[in-house]
């Protein structure tokens, strides 16, 4: 399996605290079956974790894991906040972040926690002129989605937007309203990629859980579905 969202990198943001932690944490996704993690501290106003650090902090972490033979591929990345528009475009001409896999195809991107922000829609505009697509950070987390789903649905109309859904969503782990609308995802065919936004050993990076409950709700042909997404995101 491919997790494409975790706070793996030790020292960097609210993630691994340090390199223990990370290799417990790494030990723990190789015993769920994850074999590669796309490492994605946060590049936002409070945790800018920029491209450099990303790098030199996955080398570190990667020679760690080999050091100790286990088999685990950690790829650069990071969890972009949408603060503005002025931010996003900043980041981009700039180059101080990394897309997922370090592939300018994908981006990983959150929208604020406080609210949907009205520059959203410049920013889809912006991403699609770059011929990337945004894989948009666990939305049946953000109450703004669940009270006004419409707007969910307009995103993912653009073509440009795919869902990444939190496995722990989808056993109750954030909630029942979470988990409700992680589960009307599925339904719809619209989960497009899991994930597990895991940051230490209690939000844990396991997986297997969500790829076997979306199997039970809508088949294997669907969660095999999200498989071949992982892999052209990060395989």
């Amino acid at each position: 399996m491919i997790d494409i969202h975790c706070h793996i990198l030790h020292g960097v943001d609210d993630g691994a605290q340090d390199l223990d932690m990370a290799v417990a944490m790494a030990r723990m996704a190789v015993e769920d079956g994850v074999r590669t993690i796309v490492a994605t501290p946060h590049f936002n106003n409070v945790w800018k974790v920029e491209r450099d650090t990303v790098i030199a902090k996955t080398k570190e972490l990667q020679a760690e894991l080999d050091r100790l033979g286990i088999p685990l591929s950690i790829r650069y990345g990071n969890e972009l906040r949408l603060e503005n528009g002025s931010f996003i475009r900043e980041a981009l001409s700039t180059g101080n972040f990394c897309p997922l896999n370090d592939n300018p195809k994908f981006v990983l991107m959150e929208e604020p926690w406080e609210g949907f922000h009205p520059d959203t829609w410049d920013v889809i505009e912006e991403f699609r002129g770059r011929g990337t697509k945004i894989i948009l950070a666990h939305p049946e987390r953000h109450g703004f989605f669940r009270a006004e789903p419409s707007l969910l649905d307009r995103m993912l109309a653009t073509g440009v937007v795919w869902t990444q859904v939190s496995a722990g969503s989808l056993i109750g782990e954030y909630g029942v309203d979470a988990q409700a609308f992680a589960y009307g995802l599925v339904d719809r065919g619209l989960a497009h990629t899991l994930a597990t936004d895991a940051h230490n050993m209690t939000r844990k990076p396991l997986l297997a859980h969500a790829y076997d409950a979306v199997a039970a709700r809508a088949g294997a042909a669907a969660a095999d579905a999200i498989r071949e997404r992982m892999r052209s995101i990060a395989g």
